[in-house]
């Protein structure tokens, strides 16, 4: 099979747009039709990020990053477990809705295992654009100046 160079793989019908060469595939692009991402509080984010990623990793494709962020690569899909001051985000994108599914149960039952002591309830929300962006404008967003709204 020889693929063109620009061939692209529609949204939703794959992980990553695979280029063949010479008789290997190299990644090309990600497309991810299903994506979540979620934010859990933790006073260690860093030593989680490895507790979570370290038992995975053997499981995926490519493994990334350092110890303030792991990004670990699947064949059907994508994880990113980054820490911040106080916390921890979380990041899955998926070819397909099982996939997606899969790889949120891989995380969560790492950090299951990590933090056995405490009580965790996680709340995923469906990722739109760039990961994190809907998490970041959760925790980060300026509240609004009621004061300035016109009620006349």
């Amino acid at each position: 099979m020889h693929w063109a160079a620009d061939q692209r793989v529609p949204a939703g019908q794959g992980c990553y747009g695979l280029v063949e060469t010479r008789g290997r595939s190299t990644i090309k692009a990600e497309t991810f039709g299903h994506a979540a991402e979620t934010h859990v509080f933790a006073s260690d984010p860093c030593y989680l990020v490895e507790q979570i990623s370290l038992p995975i990793s053997n499981l995926a494709r490519m493994v990334n990053g350092d110890g303030t962020e792991r990004t670990l690569i699947f064949d059907e899909g994508k994880a990113i477990v980054r820490c911040i001051e106080g916390g921890l985000l979380l990041w899955v994108g998926a070819s397909n809705l099982v996939v997606r599914h899969a790889l949120q149960l891989l995380l969560e039952s790492g950090l299951f295992r990590a933090r056995s002591d405490e009580q965790l309830e996680i709340s995923w929300y469906i990722s739109v654009g760039k990961p994190f962006a809907v998490i970041e404008g959760l925790l980060f967003a300026t509240p609004r100046d009621d004061g300035a709204r016109n009620t006349s």
